[in-house]
């Protein structure tokens, strides 16, 4: 498969990006996106708020631990909704020019 959105430059991956999520399957495809970057935004607060709580309360080693396994889930969804992007841009681009 070509990457052709990784060779274009700054000003074309955002057309292309803009042109993508214009279409109906764009569209579908922004809103799961929006959602994730909300979960992940919601999973970093909490994982703030166990940090916090953690350390003026118990000091407990486990809630450190389950903090580092919700902050490894959010960088998870972010990298996943890039390469999401990525790919489906990519097609786009790829399909559109033929």
């Amino acid at each position: 498969m070509k990457n052709k959105y990784q060779r274009a430059n700054k000003k074309e991956k955002k057309e292309a990006r803009q042109k993508f999520f214009a279409t109906e399957f764009g569209k579908e495809l922004k809103k799961r996106l929006d959602r994730l970057v909300i979960y992940s935004v919601l999973l970093f607060g909490f994982t703030i708020y166990i940090i916090i709580d953690n350390f003026l309360k118990d000091n407990s080693i486990i809630n450190y631990i389950t903090a580092s396994f919700l902050i490894i889930f959010i960088l998870l969804f972010l990298i996943g909704r890039h390469y999401v992007i990525v790919k489906n841009v990519n097609n786009y681009m790829v399909k559109k020019n033929k």
